[in-house]
């Protein structure tokens, strides 16, 4: 679909937004938020690497059951106190997206609402220059 020069993409809204957010924050954070999407978009999506990385090597360990309970519970805090920012990361990354469709579809709602308007003025404008060629 061609663009049109009043209505924005909300990609375009979502890549100012990243790109205000990004001069006005230090590399560190930029490097931590490249990151953070990276591992949101491949990493947490995977529940088979999830399951790699935790069932599979408790399951391997030759220890006796209750070290393998006590290091499934620390690695499942582990995880929380990981993952779970990073699940937080990917909401507020949908609620952006999600903004950005508002705000698209705000500017198009209002561009259109403009026009509607233009177009009702010139009928009137119209039907009043009608009406006086009538007379």
């Amino acid at each position: 679909m061609k663009p049109h020069k009043y209505v924005r993409h909300p990609k375009e809204i979502l890549e100012e937004a990243k790109k205000t957010k990004r001069s006005k924050q230090s590399k560190v954070l930029n490097y931590n938020d490249m990151m953070l999407e990276w591992v949101t978009n491949h990493v947490l999506a995977s529940v088979l690497l999830f399951d790699i990385a935790l069932i599979v090597p408790l399951m391997v360990i030759p220890a006796p059951n209750s070290v393998k309970i006590t290091l499934g519970v620390i690695s499942g805090s582990w995880i929380q106190w990981w993952a779970l920012p990073a699940l937080q990361r990917s909401q507020n990354k949908t609620q952006a997206q999600n903004d950005a469709k508002a705000e698209a579809d705000h500017e198009t709602l209002t561009y259109l609402a403009t026009l509607q308007d233009e177009q009702m003025a010139e009928l009137q404008q119209m039907s009043k220059i009608l009406e006086e060629i009538k007379k």
